[in-house]
């Protein structure tokens, strides 16, 4: 409410300033006061050309008389209230009043404020300066009191020590009575009552006593009879929030839960406490039946169920940079042996190292997810490293464990961890870069094995370039890395304006396909081969330069910069031994260069791995479920993931892209070994692929008893579309090598896949039609920074104002 429609108020403030103006006029004989007056009607006056005329007009404006004034003005040096006010002192004031008897000091906040009208024309009239202070004190008072009148009634029944006392617990506040008054209302409802009760609790052996508090923002003093009432509803509520839980629990005594427990959930909303109460009494009961199956040897410690426990077996570790020879000398020490097993995270590797010990002489079968080459009296093998499940019980001389780094994947290293801990064999073979060797050690260190560390170096040296390059000087026998199949599409067609022939490989290839495209590269019939990061393991290419388009990629999250092992990985695919005397790594702009060449000549960050990944077989799974009665094969993953410790040193996992492809094919009414086989099948594509769709509607047929047919093959169709095709064909011969009676039409598959494979190289070498703006492309002439963040933009990336990274965060 406006001061000036305050009726007492306006008076006063009309009355103060005719005061001023009969000493103005009195004082100054030539003194002409202004026509109009505002409500702060001083403020005009500040800056008349009288001496000490603006602090007069203030001084009258506070209330003071004429004698007062003339007493203030006499001693500009004075440091009481008022001189302190007009002197525009920057401090605060505070002042103690009496509270209903008691007295309490407030502080009242900054000098100036008593100008403000709120403040000044509550102040009643001073004759002196000292009575100016008492006046102020007095006019605090009186806002006190009228702003805490709740207070009253109670203070009449206190004595002045428990006034005194009650007064003391509430803190000085600054400015605002009104932030005083629920402070003062809620520490004297704590003097006059008491707030805190205990709530017991029964049932069964469960003896609860809860504490319980009236709560604090009442608005008024409580009466005895509100404080005995408030207990009583409260009392009510909590026990029949604690009858529900009981309810909930279905006959399972609570003291199973433990007090603590109880009681955290009898603090929750009630929809929120019964679905906590439901979780507790179904974690309770898995612990319960989680107890028994711990008795089964398979749920023991994870490393202690493989026979090869009763072995002291040999850790032989080829570690070091790419091109270092270290997977030719595992596979040579692994072909002089009668009995020896390869383990590859690639298919296509898995098959060039076979034909590798088969044109050395030696027989050796393929052992893949979608094939098997099977050669008759043959006693090597190289497979996948999740094949090698089917071959941990059989003992070898050597097993060769290649790219063990990938013990760390989030998503496949349980396959390697599995390996290296169950290969029932004396001779342990494995390659990888340096980086992995304190995991290395922790693990065979839990195996109570022996490790020995060889040390590799690379064959032929590479260098960084001291200069960038463009698309139209890279030169024939170079590599050219980026990060997506449309990117490494888009460059093929660049690179072929240049006059160039091109091959290229990214991850929705085939084996078969990049297989035909390195021949390609390799034997002189492409000039420059475009890859993914894909091309940084498994495959042997006679490349001298290795360029960088970008020093960034989608890691499926973000996008992220390269890291030193990816740098480290991908750039020593230059010069390859056998093929080249050096290699040289550049990249398309100089901005990337210099990134790639810090990140190329620093060292790698070891990974120590706290927690080696595994996860359950079909057979913790099928106990589960039957102990539980439980359905859900992903329910029972995830109960196996809670209740299983195979020690602080493993652990189970489940990652997300497998759970929610679990998730889409969880019918409880389809056999759950039926279920793990299609959840143990690839799918390639991702979960919104035609492979995933169809291997959905093959899951229900088979449950029916219905073999399934081949799709139908469209060989006449774009690149995307014969891609999504054979990922369509390679599902099902997958699935034809578990379930061979209900994928039957294997060999008309592999005819299938054939003629893909030869559709996909026919369409890739295909070329795209040129556009006005791609000659800048290839020249590099169009150089464009990013707006936002300042960084170079990619060659294909330069018509845009934002890099990706700037793009994907504003977005």
């Amino acid at each position: 409410m406006s001061r000036e429609h305050h009726p007492q108020r306006k008076a006063i403030r009309l009355e103060r300033l005719q005061r001023f103006l009969d000493w103005a006029s009195a004082t100054y004989p030539d003194f002409v006061p202004k026509s109009k007056h505002q409500e702060q009607w001083f403020t005009p006056y500040t800056g008349f050309p009288y001496p000490q005329f603006g602090r007069a007009a203030k001084a009258f404006w506070l209330g003071l008389d004429a004698a007062a004034v003339a007493e203030l003005l006499a001693e500009p040096e004075a440091t009481s209230l008022a001189a302190r006010v007009l002197g525009k002192h920057r401090g605060t004031w505070a002042c103690t009043v009496d509270v209903f008897g008691a007295e309490k000091r407030f502080d009242c906040g900054a000098v100036q404020q008593l100008l403000q009208p709120e403040w000044a024309l509550r102040i009643g009239d001073s004759h002196s300066v000292a009575d100016f202070d008492e006046q102020a004190r007095l006019a605090v008072q009186r806002w006190v009191r009228g702003r805490l009148q709740i207070l009253e009634a109670p203070f009449r029944q206190m004595s002045d020590e428990e006034k005194a006392a009650c007064l003391a617990r509430v803190p000085d506040e600054r400015e605002r009575v009104d932030d005083f008054l629920p402070r003062a209302v809620e520490t004297l409802n704590e003097v006059c009552h008491e707030l805190r009760y205990v709530v017991e609790l029964r049932h069964g052996d469960l003896a609860l006593d809860i504490q319980r508090r009236i709560p604090a923002g009442q608005g008024h003093v409580l009466t005895a009879a509100e404080v005995a009432e408030r207990k009583a509803e409260d009392r009510r509520d909590v026990q029949e929030r604690f009858d529900s839980l009981v309810d909930e629990a279905e006959g399972l005594d609570l003291s199973q839960l433990g007090q603590k427990r109880i009681a955290e959930i009898l603090l929750l909303e009630p929809g929120k406490a019964r679905r906590a109460i439901r979780a507790a009494v179904r974690d309770h009961r898995e612990k319960m039946a989680f107890a028994i199956l711990l008795e089964d040897p398979r749920f023991a410690h994870y490393h202690q169920l493989y026979s090869a426990r009763r072995l002291t077996r040999k850790w032989t570790a080829l570690l070091g940079p790419t091109n270092s020879g270290k997977t030719h000398r595992a596979i040579e020490a692994m072909r002089h042996v009668t009995h020896g097993i390869y383990l590859s995270p690639l298919r296509l590797m898995a098959l060039e190292n076979q034909e590798r010990i088969e044109a050395a002489g030696t027989p050796c079968s393929l052992i893949t997810g979608e094939e098997q080459i099977i050669r008759e009296g043959a006693t090597h093998f190289c497979c996948t490293v999740e094949e090698f499940a089917r071959f941990r019980h059989r003992h070898w001389e050597v097993v060769v464990v290649d790219e063990v780094q990938m013990m760390a994947d989030g998503q496949r290293g349980w396959a390697w961890v599995d390996a290296l801990v169950a290969a029932h064999t004396p001779e342990l073979l494995m390659t990888g870069p340096a980086l992995i060797e304190p995991s290395l050690k922790t693990l065979c260190d839990l195996c109570e094995d022996r490790l020995v560390i060889q040390r590799t170096k690379r064959l032929s040296p590479v260098e960084v370039a001291r200069h960038s390059t463009t698309l139209k000087h890279l030169e024939p026998g170079s590599m050219l890395v980026a990060f997506s199949r449309r990117t490494v599409l888009e460059l093929k067609a660049l690179l072929e304006m240049t006059g160039k022939s091109v091959s290229v490989v990214y991850g929705a290839l085939s084996p078969e396909v990049r297989r035909e495209q390195a021949r390609r590269f390799r034997e002189g019939e492409a000039d420059i081969m475009v890859a993914t990061d894909a091309v940084g393991m498994g495959l042997n290419l006679p490349a001298h330069t290795l360029c960088f388009y970008t020093d960034e990629k989608f890691d499926g999250i973000q996008n992220r910069q390269l890291n030193v092992q990816e740098v480290k990985q991908i750039g020593g695919r230059a010069g390859r031994f056998g093929h080249h005397d050096e290699g040289s790594i550049t990249a398309l702009d100089p901005s990337t260069l210099k990134t790639i060449k810090r990140l190329f000549n620093s060292p790698d960050q070891p990974v120590d791995l706290a927690q080696f990944q595994v996860r359950p077989s079909i057979d913790h799974l099928r106990a589960i479920s039957e102990l539980m009665n439980e359905p859900s094969l992903l329910r029972a993953w995830l109960t196996f993931n809670r209740n299983i410790n195979y020690g602080a040193e493993f652990v189970s996992v489940l990652p997300d892209e497998l759970a929610e492809w679990i998730k889409a094919i969880d019918d409880p009414q389809i056999d759950l070994a039926l279920r793990w086989i299609f959840a143990c099948t690839p799918i390639r594509g991702g979960l919104d692929s035609p492979a995933a769709t169809l291997a959905q509607q093959w899951l229900k047929k088979v449950a029916q008893g219905k073999a399934i047919d081949l799709p139908r093959l469209l060989l006449g169709s774009d690149l995307a579309t014969l891609e999504s095709t054979l990922h369509v064909i390679e599902t099902y011969l997958h699935l034809a090598r578990a379930l061979p009676d209900f994928f039957p039409w294997v060999e008309k598959g592999e005819e299938h896949r054939r003629l893909l494979n030869d559709a996909i190289t026919r369409e890739l070498s295909r070329q795209r039609k040129p556009r006005r703006t791609d000659q800048r492309r290839i020249t590099g002439s169009d150089a464009r920074a990013c707006t936002q963040c300042g960084k170079a933009m990619p060659l294909l990336s330069r018509q845009f104002r934002l890099c990706e990274s700037c793009w994907r965060e504003r977005r």
